[in-house]
């Protein structure tokens, strides 16, 4: 009779240190994870066309990204999607301009491997900006005029820290243009990119 009674206070005890243990938290699975995330990347994108200028842009990317549907499955495959509103700040090197700014829309796509903390990533997108572009200076090889379009894709591999917390590395590649608005004027020499981007997210 005691040993029924120990066996069963044993028994009791266990199975509330069970339930007030923490629980383990698969990430990817989560279907309440935090849909809101503000994001901020930084890349160093060369020069990889016949620019004659040879640019090197600096950029940094501050997102406000949202996760608007429920992830899809596509077999063993779930791919979760981001709207991203980005804004765009690039200092410019080995041309006749020195900045960027601008705004653009962006897609991202997540795609976790497994129930790990680990996915990967791809996306794109474009938006419009200002450049010091110096459209009367007919001997410059620029831009061509301060309006200026951006057009860009990165993928890459992401790493959640926590439910909050993500960062990720991958390669970027983004091209600026005026979409020859400054032609007949002046020629629209728009520099193709590609560099390694890196960033951090914090989930809200």
């Amino acid at each position: 009779m005691r040993r029924n009674i120990l066996a069963a206070i044993m028994g009791l005890c266990g199975a509330v240190v069970a339930h007030a243990g923490p629980e383990p938290v698969i990430l990817n699975n989560a279907e309440n994870r935090y849909k809101w995330a503000v994001s901020l990347e930084s890349a160093q994108m060369f020069n990889i066309d016949n620019n004659p200028n040879r640019y090197f842009f600096l950029t940094q990317m501050l997102s406000l990204d949202y996760e608007p549907f429920r992830a899809l499955s596509l077999g063993p495959v779930r791919v979760r999607t981001q709207v991203r509103s980005t804004f765009f700040a690039a200092a410019i090197f080995n041309g006749p301009e020195s900045f960027y700014l601008g705004w653009g829309p962006q897609l991202r796509f997540l795609i976790p491997i497994g129930d790990s903390p680990w996915s990967f990533f791809m996306g794109g997108g474009g938006g419009i900006g200002y450049a010091d572009a110096h459209p009367s200076d007919k001997q410059d090889r620029g831009l061509g005029q301060c309006l200026t379009f951006i057009v860009l894709a990165s993928g890459g591999i992401r790493y959640d820290i926590s439910e909050r917390w993500s960062v990720w590395t991958g390669i970027m590649w983004h091209h600026l243009s005026n979409a020859n608005l400054s032609e007949p004027n002046k020629q629209n020499i728009g520099p193709d990119e590609l560099g390694i981007v890196s960033g951090a997210a914090l989930s809200f």
